[in-house]
């Protein structure tokens, strides 16, 4: 791969190249509206690209000294760090010009990500462009920042959604944090959350790259038709990550992530915490005597023809 670089751009100048790039990510893979994707902000507001070679492969862009938004990075450059080396440049040039505080709105799967480099959350989860989103900041001039709101092993509050798309934004954001093991207590597989592609896609994800990873998933009155939901064809083709039990006892909507965050829902209520070990290890009592006196479903894996 050519080697990365990030330079400022302007509109009038680089809009093919800063269109292009965000026509495939935000219009084209995202299916956001054409008609919210461009807007007069772009014409007055900085605007950054990452080149890999001669070609425009990232961008971004900064309005009023302190919104980052836009970001996208095309799909063949991802996981190749040109994401944070957009966010880097731009930290360097808000230092340089002696801007104090950068904001950002996070799709909460990309939570991780942008705590990584620095930004924590300040809001709850909240809808932009059907897409779960939440407000993250980073002080431009702060040599460390605390672990914040919803972040593994440091925020023990318990917080609440109201809707599917707040569900939704708290299980991206605990999900963009986890990648030891994942536990499904589910009562309810007609769930939407039960589907939701975030969770299928972690679960691929982490597969690929962590060979120790497991999820225990324990299925409350399973029928056959439960063999064409997305988790049970995960388990036809990841036996050794995936396995699947039924019970007969009346078990919780409870989920949990690397032994140190829960997520329960119900209709479109739920309830998420980041940091409770205590309440962990005793549902992991209870879980323990369910799983040890549930069913393997036998019939879920599929011969391949």
């Amino acid at each position: 791969m050519s080697q990365i670089k990030v330079v400022g751009a302007k509109w009038d100048k680089d809009r093919v190249e800063l269109k292009e790039i965000r026509q495939q990510v935000f219009i084209q893979e995202q299916n956001v509206p054409e008609e919210l994707e461009w807007d007069r902000d772009d014409t007055t507001c900085e605007h950054f690209i990452a080149y890999a070679g001669n070609e425009a492969v990232g961008c971004a862009r900064l309005i009023d000294q302190k919104k980052i938004g836009r970001m996208a990075v095309l799909k063949p450059y991802r996981g190749m760090g040109v994401g944070k080396l957009i966010i880097d440049h731009i930290k360097r040039h808000a230092s340089q010009k002696r801007y104090t505080r950068l904001e950002l709105s996070s799709q909460c799967h990309a939570y991780s990500f942008y705590k990584k480099c620095g930004f924590e959350a300040f809001s709850s989860p909240y809808e932009d462009a059907g897409i779960p989103h939440i407000d993250m900041a980073h002080n431009v001039f702060s040599q460390e920042q605390e672990p914040g709101q919803y972040s593994f092993n440091h925020d023990n509050a318990i917080h609440h959604g109201k809707t599917l798309l707040q569900a939704q934004g708290f299980l991206d954001i605990m999900l963009s944090q986890t990648s030891r093991n994942i536990i499904l207590c589910l009562r309810d597989l007609s769930h939407p959350l039960c589907r939701h592609d975030g969770l299928i896609q972690k679960i691929r994800q982490l597969v690929r790259h962590n060979r120790h990873f497991k999820v225990y998933i324990l299925v409350n009155h399973y029928v056959a038709q439960n063999n064409d939901h997305a988790l049970f064809r995960l388990q036809d083709r990841i036996p050794s990550f995936v396995e699947i039990k039924s019970t007969t006892d009346n078990i919780p909507c409870q989920w949990l992530m690397d032994s140190t965050a829960w997520f329960d829902f119900e209709l479109t209520d739920s309830r998420a915490c980041f940091s409770d070990r205590a309440k962990i290890r005793h549902f992991m009592e209870r879980f323990n005597k369910w799983w040890h006196n549930a069913q393997p479903i036998a019939d879920a894996r599929r011969l391949s023809i």
